[in-house]
């Protein structure tokens, strides 16, 4: 009988040590899907901060929380090796990387194109690498890629600026002469495209066009230059914008040079 008992203790010694093999060298499964949402985000925003696969994930934030900036606003990066495109949109080329604490001047934006918020930037830093201007997403709160910098400028030439989802009625915006570039750039929604039309009114008189644009799959970029305005000189003075649109779209008037010359 003491013969039995200990053969059944032996044996009941090793199952307990194969079981315990398996829990130690079992590995859990990572669920694939999430190490492609985090690259398509490192794509649009700083290079080499692709997140770690998660078993459970982290939702894609939404574009309503896309930090606001007005056009003319001063901004510095937030996160290092921030890509700068040559158009607002993943697919777009890269111009260079930023680091962290870049000193930038907002010119047009936000506009939506790749699930991101875009904004037409220009390089106001004096320290490498230099640019002149490209485009930048963003990012999302509360941990954006762009966020608020107070620094001087020895001239800021944008005067007014405006995005939205739509259309809208703006202004007014004052003109001191016909020396002004009025820049836009609308981006469809979805991808049958959408139309950007823009009209300018004086305080008093009928509406001019402006501009007329039918938008395909991909942001398009315009520019309306002095000449426009030499043209219409009832817009000298205080003009209203006034956009009817499906697009996502921004809008800005730049000064050409200061007042005065």
């Amino acid at each position: 009988m003491p013969g039995r008992f200990r053969n059944r203790a032996l044996v009941l010694t090793v199952l307990l040590a194969l079981i315990m093999s398996g829990c130690l060298f079992a590995s859990p499964s990572v669920t694939p899907s999430m190490t492609a949402s985090a690259s398509q985000q490192a794509s649009a925003g700083p290079s080499g901060t692709v997140a770690p696969p998660s078993a459970t994930g982290i939702p894609t934030p939404g574009l309503d929380q896309v930090p606001t900036f007005t056009a003319g606003t001063t901004v510095a990066t937030n996160a290092s090796g921030l890509r700068v495109r040559s158009g607002p949109g993943t697919s777009a080329g890269v111009i260079t990387l930023l680091p962290t604490g870049s000193r930038l001047v907002v010119e047009l934006g936000p506009v939506r194109a790749s699930g991101h918020g875009w904004y037409l930037v220009r390089d106001a830093d004096p320290d490498d690498p230099t640019f002149e201007e490209g485009w930048a997403a963003a990012g999302f709160m509360p941990n954006p890629w762009l966020v608020p910098a107070t620094f001087d400028l020895p001239f800021n030439p944008i005067v007014a600026g405006f995005g939205l989802v739509g259309s809208g009625e703006f202004g007014p915006v004052h003109l001191e002469d016909a020396n002004y570039t009025v820049r836009w750039v609308a981006s469809p929604l979805t991808g049958s495209g959408c139309n950007f039309s823009v009209d300018f009114a004086p305080g008093a008189g009928a509406a001019v066009r402006a501009v007329r644009s039918p938008i395909g799959s991909s942001p398009v970029p315009g520019n309306l230059y002095g000449q426009f305005f030499a043209e219409h000189p009832e817009l000298i003075g205080d003009l209203f914008v006034s956009v009817t649109s499906d697009c996502s779209w921004a809008l800005t008037f730049v000064r050409s040079e200061p007042i005065g010359g």
